[in-house]
């Protein structure tokens, strides 16, 4: 045992003092993100009822979301890490990358306790006092790249993040809070030309299931953008291929059956083609993106390939009043899925995008099941939605008030096939369901301490639209109630 200690210390030693001769043989910029959060969500099944009528884990069709052990409230903290470190290996050549733990980059306070190492050592009683990591969490390299700097072209090479337009599918994921980062293993060339930048790029983005070729998926791909700044004008297009052999089955999905039972999406060949656009008008702007995906998408009801095509149109705008005060004005729509089982509409824009502070924000389903979901993983579909907001920006202090109206595209049908958005189930509707999501109010405030530190809250009240009393039984409805969620966060950035 002491001689495996002190391999171990050996190797580690050795790897501290390589770090430390790296160190002083390349410049190394460091940057990073650590916050911390505290999350009260009331009300978060968005229902009157205090106990389990259909709740959606046993029924295809409803809304119902699980009681958590009970209670219709939730109260959760989190939080967020990201380590960026870059090292300029010379004028041609640099090296970046980011570095987390857990999944969502961090995780949640509470989640990696222990008494000891032996978890099942029967010492709650004797050792309740004592906190101790477990040990379980693990290093996370959500990027690793290098770029290589050429007259003609900058080349980016290994695990990159990728951002398009608003981020509503594509999104890094820049900013302080965002949960998520779009990324591609591959290789990406990055041209200038004028006014125009060109970015074509290859990537593989899962060899999982074996090195062979019948199991890869891979997209190809390219980002055209024009942008004249000296007419406050800029458009461009993203255009990629997505593929998967049929031989994948890493890739897989459950369309059918509550539970066990998921199955392999198979051969696909998808085409997504994002179009953006922005023009300032003196102190108006208007930003534009409009994704579209179609093709094969494989097979999606355990049965045979089916068609996708889905689309969002996405809209925000904006009017400075003067250097302190602006009113904006987002819109869009969101495609859903009317339930055919011969092709496929639904559209889910990235996580990172949204537009409220509890309406489509967090995945309520986690909330009983922390284990197996994150409530982080949610994402704008199947909606029509408004957004007016007031902001003011000071030295210190920023604020936004705004009020969002959102309302559904695709709802349940007495006696038609119907799809359930919240679980991707497909289900024969028994009653027929609103299209009102509700209207939510929302305030946020930021106090900027020093460039580094911020200190910030958000509250949301939501108006729960009829949409999510749905119960898929005429006999065992359920009646909505309104629900509000708080939260304080504080973020240091270096």
């Amino acid at each position: 045992m002491l001689r495996k200690k002190l391999e171990k210390f050996s190797k580690v030693t050795a790897l501290v003092a390589l770090s430390m001769t790296t160190a002083q043989a390349l410049p190394i910029d460091w940057h990073g993100v650590f916050g911390v959060d505290t999350t009260l969500i009331d009300s978060f099944r968005r229902v009157k009822s205090t106990t389990a009528n259909k709740p959606m884990s046993a029924n295809l069709g409803s809304q119902e979301i699980d009681l958590a052990t009970g209670a219709d409230k939730a109260s959760f903290q989190s939080y967020i890490f990201r380590l960026n470190p870059h090292i300029i290996v010379n004028d041609s050549a640099s090296f970046k990358a980011e570095f987390t733990s857990g999944y969502g980059r961090g995780g949640f306070l509470g989640d990696d306790r222990a008494v000891d190492g032996n978890s099942g050592n029967g010492f709650g009683n004797a050792l309740y006092v004592q906190n101790k990591s477990s040990g379980s969490d693990s290093l996370v390299i959500n990027k690793a790249y290098m770029e290589l700097y050429s007259d003609t072209a900058t080349y980016v090479v290994g695990r990159q993040s990728s951002h398009w337009g608003l981020g509503a599918l594509v999104n890094g994921g820049d900013n302080t809070w965002d949960r998520h980062s779009y990324t591609r293993d591959g290789l990406t060339a990055k041209i200038k030309i004028g006014n125009f930048q060109i970015e074509p790029y290859w990537a593989k983005i899962d060899s999982s299931g074996s090195l062979a070729r019948t199991t890869k998926v891979s997209e190809i791909g390219t980002a055209l953008v024009y942008d004249n700044v000296d007419r406050d004008i800029a458009f461009g297009i993203l255009y990629s291929k997505k593929k998967n052999k049929p031989g994948n089955a890493t890739t897989d999905t459950n369309t059918t059956t509550i539970g066990s039972g998921n199955y392999a999406l198979g051969e696909t060949n998808i085409t997504v083609t994002d179009l953006y656009f922005k023009k300032l008008f003196g102190n108006f702007t208007i930003e534009a993106e409009v994704p579209i995906i179609s093709g094969e998408l494989g097979n999606v009801y355990n049965a045979q390939s089916v068609k996708v095509n889905s689309k969002s149109f996405i809209f925000e705008t904006g009017y400075k009043l003067s250097d302190s005060w602006k009113l904006e004005l987002n819109f869009g729509s969101v495609s859903g899925h009317n339930g055919s089982t011969t092709g496929y509409e639904a559209m889910y824009l990235n996580p990172n995008y949204q537009i409220a502070n509890l309406l489509f924000r967090y995945n309520l389903q986690a909330i009983n099941d922390p284990s197996n979901q994150n409530v982080y993983d949610s994402y704008m579909t199947n909606a029509k939605y408004i957004k007016f907001a007031g902001v003011y920006n000071s030295d210190k202090w920023s604020w936004v008030a705004a009020v969002i109206w959102a309302k559904a595209n695709e709802t349940a049908k007495n006696g038609q096939s119907s799809y359930n958005h919240t679980n991707n189930k497909i289900f024969t509707a028994a009653d027929t369901q609103s299209d009102d999501l509700g209207v939510e109010l929302d305030l946020n405030f930021d106090y900027h301490w020093n460039n580094a530190v911020n200190i910030g809250g958000s509250l949301g009240y939501l108006f729960t639209g009829d949409y999510y009393a749905f119960t898929n039984d005429p006999n065992s409805k359920n009646k909505t109630e309104n629900s509000f969620a708080l939260q304080l966060r504080t973020s240091v950035e270096f």
